[in-house]
């Protein structure tokens, strides 16, 4: 399982140069991560348990620091490296939090980066271009439970394709207040059921908390989504 340590939110014009792709300024979302060394699923696995899942990461294009596609990566886009799981794993993660970023916001543009640290070598440093630290925040802790579900060998579908659309329903409210099933099921076109499942991951991944109502005839819970950890 990989661990995320920490996430912070800021300009880091100091990883501009390892990706000429980068907008220089734009507001980026670092996430401090510790892969699995001992993962018993090969990377390229991985990938395609991902890509499965989320089919836009496909097109996703690895570049050299110039700026091209890597020639090494006409077949498939994203580069893997050998005998470098934990780097690999962070690197997947970079590209399905630029993959969410763009199923939210319908096609926007964005790039990162992933840093490996020699010591620990299990620590990466990811780097994504993110406008609003609310959506990258709530993103990213899903992206980091896909990662680990797929670690875990535990199928991607139909929830986290699900968690995903909820999240852009969700996040194109700008609204704070509560969400149920029965209301957000009909938004994101999800039958109710698996809308529950959605709203029970985003308490157990720290996106979402239950709302606390003095009297509520539906029954059904609510849970108010958590801006800022």
């Amino acid at each position: 399982m990989i661990r995320l340590l920490s996430l912070a939110f800021g300009p880091f014009a100091e990883v501009e140069p390892l990706n000429p792709c980068f907008t220089p300024g734009h507001l980026k979302l670092r996430l401090v991560v510790d892969g699995e060394p001992n993962s018993e699923v090969s990377d390229d696995r991985l990938l395609g348990e991902l890509e499965n899942a989320f089919p836009g990461i496909e097109h996703h294009q690895c570049r050299n620091r110039n700026g091209r596609e890597d020639p090494g990566g006409a077949e498939r886009g994203i580069i893997l490296l050998e005998h470098e799981s934990t780097a690999n794993q962070a690197h997947l993660l970079e590209h399905l939090v630029l993959e969410f970023l763009s199923l939210v916001d319908h096609g926007s543009s964005l790039s990162g980066v992933t840093c490996a640290h020699e010591l620990p070598r299990e620590r990466n440093d990811v780097f994504v271009e993110c406008a609003e630290e609310p959506v990258g925040r709530v993103l990213s802790l899903i992206a980091v439970d896909v990662v680990n579900a797929a670690l875990d060998r535990r199928s991607l579908n139909p929830l986290y394709p699900d968690a995903v659309r909820c999240a852009r329903e969700v996040l194109r409210s700008g609204e704070g207040r509560g969400w149920c099933p029965a209301g957000l099921a009909p938004q994101a076109g999800i039958p109710q059921p698996r809308v529950e499942s959605v709203l029970e991951l985003f308490e157990r991944t720290g996106v979402a908390e239950p709302e606390g109502y003095a009297m509520n005839f539906s029954g059904e819970p609510f849970y108010r989504l958590i801006w800022k950890s």
